[in-house]
C-alpha cells in the first residue's frame, strides 16, 4: 500500500516547478510506483498561460480550486475551469491553460505515467521515456 501527503512532496524531486514559473506539480504516483498512471496535484499560478500538447500521453484533470479556462489550438474554442469541472485530453488535445485572478489547484491523471522531472517541451509535450 502507499500513502503519501502533498506536504511529503514539498522540497523533493517529485515537487516540479515549470521553468517559466507559470505551476508547480506534486507528483504523487509516477512509473516507478507501479500502478500503471501518474496522479498529480498541479497548481496553475494566477495570471498565466501555458501552452500544452501532450501527444505522448493522455491526461484527465478535476478542478479543485480556482478558476480558469481551457482553449483549444486547432478550433479556438474554450472551455471554463472551477472547482468540480473534468476534462479529458482523450485526443492528444494541443491547447492553451490559462489560470484567471486566482491559482487553480488541479488534480491530474497520466497515461502513460510520467517518470517524475519532466517538463514541458518547446512544442508543449512531455517526453516519453
Amino acid at each position: 500500500m502507499i500513502v503519501r501527503t502533498i506536504n511529503e512532496m514539498k522540497g523533493t524531486d517529485r515537487e516540479v516547478f515549470a521553468e517559466n514559473g507559470n505551476w508547480v506539480s506534486r507528483r504523487l504516483l509516477l512509473k516507478k510506483d507501479d500502478m500503471g498512471f501518474s496522479f498529480h496535484e498541479t497548481v496553475i499560478f494566477a495570471g498565466t498561460e501555458t501552452h500544452i500538447w501532450y501527444k505522448n500521453h493522455l491526461e484527465a484533470v478535476y478542478c479543485v480550486e480556482g478558476e480558469g479556462e481551457i482553449e483549444l489550438y486547432d478550433s479556438g474554442e474554450i472551455f471554463e475551469i472551477k472547482p468540480g469541472t473534468m476534462y479529458a485530453l482523450n485526443k492528444h488535445d494541443r491547447h492553451y491553460l490559462r489560470a484567471h485572478d486566482t491559482d487553480m489547484r488541479l488534480v491530474c491523471v497520466f497515461s502513460p505515467p510520467l517518470t517524475g522531472g519532466e517538463v514541458h517541451l518547446p512544442d508543449g509535450s512531455y517526453p516519453l521515456e
